[in-house]
Parts: C-alpha cells; sequence; structure tokens
C-alpha cells in the first residue's frame, strides 16, 4: 500500500511559546510543518477578539493549489494552544482507521451558536460537539466543503466547520473516542496523564491536546 502523503499545517500571524514548542516536537520528530499566515502581522483568535476567517482563508488558500494532490492529507491544528504529543505515522494509521475522509476533534460544549445542540444526533459521549481547532482530511474532501468560499475577516471557523458536519455527514466525523484529538474545556484537567510513552485521557491516547477556549491557564501543564 503507498504511504500517503500527509501536510500539517497551522496558521500563526506572530511568535508564541506554544507553536516555538510545536515546532520543535515536529523537528524532534522528523517531520515538518507549514505555518501560514505570518504575512499577516497581527493577532487573531482569542486575544484579538476574533479575526477567526484568517485560518479559513489561509487553509482554503493551501489546499487549492495545483500542486497538492487530492489524496494528500491535511493535518492541521492551531498554533498558539496545541500541544504536540505524538507522531504522523500513528496520527495517519488511526486517521485510516477511522474510514472517513474528514476527521475534526469533539468538545464538551456547542460553540459558537448553543442552539444547534439539537442537531447534533450523537449527544450520548463526553465530547458530542465539533472543535474545529483540530482536523484531519484528504484534500479533495477539504476542496469540498470549501467550495465558493469567499473570504469575510468576521466569518468563525467554528461556525464554517460545524455546519459543513451538518451538511455533510458522510465526509464529516468526529474523533469521539479522543484517539487523535483532545479538546479539554469542560473537563478535569488532572485526569490528562502525560508520561514518557506518551499523553492518555482516561483510555484514550490523542496525539494532540487543545486548551481550547479564552482560558489558557491549563497550557501551563503541559509547558
Amino acid at each position: 500500500m503507498d504511504i500517503p502523503t500527509i501536510r500539517y499545517i497551522t496558521v500563526a500571524t506572530n511568535p508564541h511559546p506554544i507553536l516555538k514548542n510545536l515546532f520543535q516536537r515536529v523537528k524532534q520528530n522528523g517531520e515538518d510543518i507549514t505555518i501560514l499566515g505570518l504575512s499577516e502581522k497581527r493577532d487573531i483568535g482569542w486575544n484579538a477578539t476574533g479575526n477567526f476567517g484568517v485560518k479559513l482563508r489561509e487553509v482554503y488558500n493551501y489546499v487549492s493549489q495545483s500542486t497538492i494532490a487530492p489524496d494528500d492529507i491535511i493535518l492541521f491544528t492551531d498554533a498558539y494552544d496545541v500541544i504536540y504529543a505524538g507522531n504522523q505515522e500513528t496520527i495517519v494509521k488511526r486517521y485510516l482507521d477511522g474510514n472517513h475522509p474528514i476527521i475534526f476533534g469533539g468538545e464538551t460544549e456547542c460553540n459558537p451558536d448553543p442552539g444547534e445542540h439539537v442537531k447534533y444526533i450523537k449527544t450520548d459521549v463526553q465530547f458530542p460537539y465539533l472543535n474545529s481547532g483540530m482536523f484531519i482530511g484528504r484534500v479533495w474532501a477539504i476542496r469540498k466543503c470549501m467550495e465558493n468560499y469567499e473570504y469575510d475577516d468576521n466569518h468563525d471557523d467554528q461556525r464554517f466547520w460545524t455546519q459543513n458536519f451538518f451538511k455533510y455527514p458522510d465526509l464529516i466525523k468526529l474523533d469521539y473516542e479522543n484517539a487523535l484529538f483532545l479538546n479539554t474545556h469542560g473537563i478535569d484537567i488532572e485526569d490528562v496523564k502525560c508520561t514518557r510513552q506518551g499523553t492518555y485521557y482516561h483510555r484514550a491516547n490523542p496525539q494532540f491536546i487543545h486548551v481550547n477556549g479564552p482560558n489558557k491557564n491549563d497550557l501551563n501543564r503541559f509547558l
């Protein structure tokens, strides 16, 4: 079987210690990461009370390149609040085992539109709602979801991907079991165990930890 090409990307407009940690982990693993958005020279995310549209624009422009093959795998994570605790060999294996074109991490709360919780079908799990800070998927499927996307600075990437989750259930599913991604908002951070063998949450071994939401104090646990 041919080994698929995996392209790890993130969006960062300024230097950040967590981004530095991501870069160091990637280098330690002998892998590569592409940092998008460096020309912006302004804050995005919670520190800027928004500008999340930049993340959508950068992903759209990246996957639209003719040099990116449709079957390539895009691994996307946020840059300023994500801890990389795994390796791409494991990530690709678990992604392929997931048997779905795109997999997003799940979270405990329905944001940014709480009323949308009624549209979610699987709610008998701890992480039933989509979080857009980490995902992995085939280029062709991401292109399908972003077809004809028109950039607006005020767009919310989580709202965008949530609507695509409802629209394309055959393309997008959530990582309910934390095989790849763990979003920590709403959980007891003491339940996340870090060892030399990896990072664990109950019986799961997530490859990435995302301290999602505006409060980033829990990041100190992983530094």
